[in-house]
């Protein structure tokens, strides 16, 4: 078991206040704070708030570094969704940049980790050169699959949460075969380096417990009357990560939110201890108009599902 926990980020200016309420919340839940440190791997972060982020291990032994990165590398590959930008193919450099570690953990900067990293950090990944989450209840599985030709006997995996052996990586030069995938493969990518890792990865990463990436779209999927297994019930009930994943995020979204209440914690936690104030001070609501909508769409497909359970469609044969 390593002594220090390395936890690596992507984040430019604009994400650097929402990655520091990721730290907030890690450091807040790690009973060893001291084992833990950071990198921010950045092409923009201002001195203004790269000693913001520094101020937040002041309490701790923990560290916090920034590492410039050069994003003119990925100049010509695409970033698809108008919340990514090219600051996530940085990732792919982390196993190069600290050549003394022999694992790692990447997160996403739209996260909050409410139990002990250690516990993720210290589980044993099998000889796989990468961890991730599955997805459940995501209908890209397929799309997937026959984009990319592989056979749908795995499951794809979010690449928010991962943990990296960073030896294996190394060894195998994960980091350029991936990079050349986005590049050769530009017009098939729906989620950027994402698709390119699980092609990469397929039947071949470490399937970690799913409470360890619990995507938030899972309780608005549950609000909404969409029938829930056991297993997505299990993460939802006892979240360790919870994942803001998509367009709408808990300090920007004036649509409704999943959580929000518990990234608006550790935020004002950020102010309160810190001194670093949101650059929007006013509070995010649903608007009247998108409220009703989502009451509406919560009651038609409670209906529907329930509509469908007591008067089943009946098969046809020709």
């Amino acid at each position: 078991m390593e002594d220090r926990i390395s936890i690596f980020f992507a984040a430019d200016d604009k994400y650097a206040r929402h990655c520091a309420v990721t730290i907030t919340s890690i450091i807040e839940n790690t009973a060893s704070p001291d084992r833990l440190e950071f990198y921010i791997l950045s092409s923009d972060i201002s001195k203004k708030n790269k000693h913001n982020l520094e101020k937040l291990c002041c309490n701790t032994s923990a560290k916090i570094s920034i590492l410039d990165v050069d994003l003119t590398l990925f100049a010509s590959l695409p970033t698809i969704l108008e919340h990514l930008n090219l600051n996530m193919y940085s990732r792919l450099l982390i196993p190069d940049l600290c050549p003394d570690r022999k694992k790692i953990v990447y997160l996403d900067c739209d996260i909050l980790v409410l139990s002990d990293i250690a516990e993720l950090f210290d589980l044993e990944i099998d000889k796989k050169p990468i961890a991730a989450i599955p997805h459940i209840q995501l209908p890209y599985q397929e799309v997937f699959a026959e984009t990319f030709n592989v056979r749908d006997n795995d499951l794809y995996f979010n690449s928010g949460v991962l943990v990296i052996d960073t030896e294996l990586w190394r060894q195998e030069q994960y980091g350029q075969t991936i990079l050349e995938y986005c590049s050769n493969n530009i017009e098939r990518l729906h989620f950027a380096d994402q698709d390119a890792l699980n092609v990469v990865f397929w039947e071949n990463y470490y399937h970690l417990p799913g409470t360890w990436n619990v995507e938030t779209r899972l309780y608005k999927e549950k609000l909404l009357g969409v029938p829930q297994d056991r297993q997505t019930n299990g993460r939802i009930e006892s979240p360790k990560i919870l994942h803001y994943t998509g367009p709408n995020k808990p300090w920007s979204s004036e649509n409704y939110v999943p959580m929000r209440h518990l990234y608006a914690r550790y935020s004002e936690q950020l102010s309160n201890d810190f001194d670093w104030l949101p650059s929007n001070l006013e509070p995010r609501r649903c608007s009247t108009p998108g409220l009703l909508k989502f009451i509406w769409t919560c009651i038609y497909f409670r209906t529907s599902c329930n509509f469908r359970k007591f008067f089943p469609k009946k098969s046809t044969q020709s």
